[in-house]
């Protein structure tokens, strides 16, 4: 059985859709993801993004037939659509997302890497350059250590340097015969830049109840705000849902916050694509003071168990049909990962931020006031056409090097 390997990777910190790409689709599937990856990571961080996800299992769609292909199109909501009409769709975002001019830095990039000799279907390639603009490449994957600094030179060229080593000499052997890589790198700014002279070292209080120290940092505005209840006291009655927005008004942070007291895995059942159309048709815009990490995130996922758990199992077996791609009947999946970079600053962020509440009693708090200083669930979302372009939890925040002060000195 020859091996065929795909990566999905990225590094973020805004991304925008102007149009909606069948939204409830792309919200179910998130959701879907989300909650195998709960399943899996317990008590770890997760963060993914449901574009970069969905680009490169696009790549392997185009080569798939039979019940590989409709494994694929069956997960990813596409049974709606007509028989190959997610490709144009994905491509017109694709185009749409890197053409515009915007208050931000965005690249998607796709690459196809074949072993020397392999023969691949000449419709194939062409289809790949149309709808995903992919680089088209020929190497020896025989000498392992040779194509892995050529394929990682260009993840890092493609991520900002943000992304190194993605792989090892031993990734590849000789039955590997193409690689498909997808990375996108975006960067924005906040619309309302937190002022890092007001920064202050915080404690993030775990579920375990450890703690960690975190630069904090504040500024009190006019944000989307919500508290919502679930009718129980399951997710201990009420939670905050706050949106902050990046330039443009286009995209938005969600940050969903439990009370303290409540660890964030009994609020996590609760999320569904329902709830998020809720959450985000009944925020309004009112004073809050918003505290709110700066740190970083990296996260590795084994997309491949995720897929599986999913129902995508005929292209990782001897039953993968791929004969779009190649003549090569033995061709293939050998593996799936999904790589991110997270990282919030007082400027913007590389993909997602949070929020939380604390309430002083030397003062009358006058406005909300959300301050993450415990695990928090968020998503990134377009506001105009609703679409969720990442999500994720944080449960550990890597904290970044802080100059502030302890809130006490306030």
């Amino acid at each position: 059985m020859h091996h065929l390997g795909i990566l999905t990777l990225f590094v973020v910190q805004v991304l925008v859709f102007s149009r909606s790409i069948h939204d409830e689709t792309v919200t179910e599937f998130s959701v879907k993801v989300f909650h195998e990856l709960r399943a899996i990571k317990e008590d770890e961080n997760i963060f993914f993004s449901p574009l970069s996800i969905a680009i490169a299992l696009g790549m392997v769609e185009l080569g798939a037939r039979g019940s590989s292909l409709k494994e694929i199109r069956h997960v990813l909501g596409y049974d709606k659509l007509k028989n190959g009409e997610e490709f144009s769709l994905l491509k017109d975002l694709s185009n749409m997302l890197t053409a515009q001019e915007r208050n931000y830095v965005l690249n998607i990039a796709n690459a196809l890497y074949l072993q020397n000799g392999l023969h691949i279907s000449d419709k194939f390639i062409q289809l790949m350059k149309k709808y995903f603009k992919a680089e088209v490449e020929n190497v020896d994957f025989s000498q392992g250590s040779a194509a892995a600094n050529h394929i990682n030179l260009w993840v890092e060229n493609q991520t900002n340097n943000h992304i190194r080593d993605l792989f090892l000499s031993t990734d590849f052997t000789n039955l590997t015969k193409l690689v498909l890589v997808n990375a996108v790198y975006f960067k924005g700014n906040w619309k309302s830049q937190f002022r890092p002279e007001n920064t202050r070292t915080f404690s993030f209080t775990k579920d375990d109840e450890s703690e960690v120290q975190i630069p904090m940092m504040y500024q009190k505005g006019e944000f989307y705000y919500g508290e919502f209840t679930d009718g129980s006291n399951d997710a201990g009655g009420v939670y905050q849902v706050l949106e902050l927005p990046y330039e443009g008004d286009e995209i938005s942070l969600m940050i969903i916050l439990s009370r303290q007291e409540v660890p964030l895995a009994t609020l996590e059942p609760l999320v569904k694509a329902s709830l998020i159309e809720e959450w985000a048709n009944s925020v309004k815009k009112q004073k809050v003071e918003v505290y709110l990490p700066r740190f970083k995130v990296e996260e590795v996922v084994n997309l491949k168990d995720i897929l599986v758990r999913l129902g995508i199992t005929k292209i990782f077996s001897t039953e993968a049909d791929l004969s779009a791609i190649s003549d090569n009947k033995e061709l293939c999946v050998a593996k799936a990962v999904h790589k991110s970079f997270l990282e919030v600053n007082e400027e913007g962020t590389e993909a997602a931020a949070a929020s939380g509440m604390i309430a002083s009693s030397r003062m009358v708090v006058l406005f909300p006031q959300v301050i993450i200083d415990h695990p928090f669930f968020f998503l990134i979302r377009n506001r105009k056409t609703g679409s969720v372009l990442f999500m994720g939890r944080v449960m550990h925040p890597e904290p970044l090097k802080s100059s502030g002060h302890d809130f006490e000195e306030l």
